[in-house]
């Protein structure tokens, strides 16, 4: 469950906490993006576990550092997976305006995802 925080993906963190976020708080079980929605931010989880579901199938669940919506924000702005609340979480919530597309690209890259352009 836990992933090694990359250079860049630290940098961008920095990035999200400099931008001075608004936070959201979510009770376990409440979806912060439901899959196919548009999506216009960015996601720093700081507190909590978020369970990542694609097509209703859970994928993965990740903790605090995770960066997260990168890609509704690369490619057509719809969210590609549901993000539901595993346990209490609290997430900075930055629009995509706010943030640096070349380092989110590199983490997408990173993920084993291309960009579309």
């Amino acid at each position: 469950m836990t992933a090694v925080e990359s250079a860049l993906e630290h940098q961008l963190s920095v990035g999200v906490i400099d931008a001075k976020p608004q936070f959201r708080r979510l009770r376990a079980g409440r979806t912060l993006v439901q899959q196919g929605q548009p999506g216009e931010e960015l996601f720093l989880l700081f507190d909590g576990v978020l369970q990542v579901e694609i097509d209703g199938k859970p994928v993965t669940q990740v903790g605090p550092g995770a960066i997260l919506g990168e890609m509704a924000l690369l490619r057509d702005g719809r969210r590609t997976a549901t993000l539901r609340a595993v346990t209490p979480c609290r997430v900075a919530v930055v629009p995509k305006d706010s943030i640096d597309r070349q380092a989110m690209e590199e983490i997408a890259k990173g993920r084993g995802v291309q960009p579309e352009r």
